[in-house]
């Protein structure tokens, strides 16, 4: 089974704002951006899964897409720090999470292993539905989840790894004993971003 996986496109966020599961516009360009991105992806889906977010729905429903929310698409839950400016967070509190984020959690947020679990728990359970060819639309903390575990990379590593708006991910689910995650390849929509 084939996964092709984006990222929604860029947000509006001028206050550098801490959101996680707060919901922050996209950029008014972003139909566009979406309809560009649809052009370099398959033309069928056996099925679109997305993330509840209204930064993932809205990029479906402007290219009239037929999906299924599934809240472990979701991103990173963080917790009191969300829709707070990121300078407001107490630096005490943010240190201590940044140090060991895979463990532990913002103020009654979650964990990045939790993230990690749930994403791939989804991901491997789609395989039981004998799709062919499926599409996520998240967020770079479950696109990150599912490299580390396509490409075997320590998730206490994994922000080393760049996931960028506008890209498209693609894996494959292989099974024979177990579930096995394949990394195939990523590819950037736009060659030069300043124009779109």
């Amino acid at each position: 089974m084939e996964i092709f996986v984006i990222r929604h496109t860029e947000v509006n966020n001028p206050d550098n704002i801490c959101y996680g599961n707060y919901d922050i516009p996209l950029m008014k360009n972003f139909d566009i951006k979406s309809k560009n991105i649809f052009k370099n992806l398959p033309h069928e889906f056996d099925q679109i899964f997305s993330s509840p977010s209204k930064r993932c729905t809205d990029l479906l429903n402007s290219q009239n897409k037929n999906f299924i929310t599934k809240r472990e698409l979701r991103e990173l839950e963080f917790g009191d720090w969300e829709g707070k400016k990121w300078d407001e967070i107490n630096q005490k509190d943010l240190n201590f999470w940044m140090e060991d984020y895979v463990n532990r959690s913002p103020k009654n947020g979650e964990r990045m292993i939790d993230l990690f679990n749930r994403s791939i728990e989804f991901t491997y359970s789609t395989y039981k539905l004998n799709f062919k060819k499926i599409l996520f639309v998240t967020h770079s903390g479950v696109i990150r989840s599912l490299l580390s575990e396509a490409k075997k990379i320590n998730l206490d590593e994994i922000f080393n790894v760049s996931v960028e708006y506008d890209e498209i991910f693609r894996f494959k689910v292989n099974y024979s004993d177990k579930p096995c995650l394949i990394f195939l390849d990523k590819k950037e929509v736009f060659e030069n971003k300043q124009n779109i």
